[in-house]
């Protein structure tokens, strides 16, 4: 991975919702680092809370991050996180998926992506316009991809993902 990810992109990335990942932010999940930035082991709990579909208190969140980003630093990664006597992580799959998906979003960003100052006071914009891939994200993330196929024809499938 080229670098961590801002806010926005890792809600992006993984289709988690906004208020969620701000949340965890605030409980200091993530650190103190500001504005927050998401490694590879911060993804993958993003991705393994997405999927959790358990209620758990922010203390057993805390626990499960701390689990995940030492299973992170091991020389030998283990495949599974043990949460508790019934609740076991197998982190495989989601490291791979969060791997392939942040691959796959340092290529696009690179082909169509720049960061100009002088440009929509360097917020991200597809290359060679003034469109702020921010935008896009707001209106996909609406549901309005019909509209911005037909509103900007020279995106790609992909830059609408």
């Amino acid at each position: 991975m080229a670098h961590a990810l801002t806010v926005s992109e890792a809600v992006a990335l993984l289709g988690v919702e906004e208020r969620v990942v701000r949340k965890e932010v605030e409980y200091g999940l993530f650190g103190s680092e500001s504005p927050p930035r998401f490694k590879l082991p911060a993804l993958v709990y993003l991705r393994v809370l997405r999927d959790f579909g358990l209620q758990t208190t922010v203390e057993e969140r805390k626990r499960i991050y701390v689990l995940i980003e030492k299973a992170f630093i091991q020389v030998t990664r283990p495949a599974k996180v043990a949460v508790s006597p019934v609740l076991e992580l197998k982190l495989d799959a989601a490291t791979r998926e969060v791997q392939s998906m942040l691959e796959r979003f340092e290529d696009w960003k690179l082909r169509r992506v720049e960061i100009d100052p002088d440009v929509m006071g360097g917020e991200p914009v597809f290359k060679r316009s003034r469109l702020t891939v921010r935008h896009i994200g707001e209106l996909a993330l609406s549901g309005a991809h019909e509209e911005i196929a037909e509103d900007y024809p020279y995106l790609k499938l992909e830059d609408i993902e």
